[in-house]
């Protein structure tokens, strides 16, 4: 309910202020969970067509104020080179995975050899943006990439079993 009207309004209402406690948490969730796990920070980003009708990054945002947090910048070492269909607007798995598959590039691959990378997104749906990024930086060299995410979305087996009661 209100979470997710919340991270509407950051993703698309334009409410850019949210990066600071929304990078907050993440910062925090990051520190306690995965600490020693990356030498970078990057981000998954949006294309130029999306980012010129947006008007900002909403993952870069996220990412900077992640990493503002511990001292450092966060690192372009993703490009999106082609502005294809929203994953939002996908039902199944199988069709995000092939929205996004060949649409990032590597960037900075100099710095991406060898090193362990945290990328961080705003959502986690079916993971499959996270996965293709992921592929990209491990071809490119990354010795490892881990993920953080603000937040990810309820599966519909989780909402019945929450409807009933039950655990999942």
């Amino acid at each position: 309910g209100a979470v997710r009207a919340s991270l509407l309004r950051y993703k698309f209402g334009g409410a850019t202020g949210y990066a600071k406690v929304y990078g907050r948490l993440v910062a925090d969730t990051v520190r306690a969970e995965l600490a020693g796990e990356y030498d970078l920070v990057t981000w998954v980003p949006l294309s130029r067509r999306r980012l010129r009708e947006r008007g900002y990054d909403q993952a870069y945002l996220l990412a900077k104020e992640t990493a503002r947090h511990w001292g450092i910048e966060p690192v372009r070492l993703l490009r999106k080179t082609r502005n294809n269909a929203a994953q939002s607007g996908l039902s199944s798995a199988a069709e995000r995975r092939g929205n996004v598959l060949g649409v990032y590039e590597a960037e900075n691959t100099d710095r991406i050899r060898g090193a362990k990378i945290l990328l961080i997104d705003d959502i986690l749906t079916t993971g499959a943006t996270l996965g293709e990024c992921v592929r990209v930086l491990r071809e490119a060299g990354a010795a490892d990439v881990v993920c953080a995410t603000l937040a990810r979305a309820v599966t519909e087996k989780e909402k019945d079993g929450a409807r009933r009661g039950t655990p999942v």
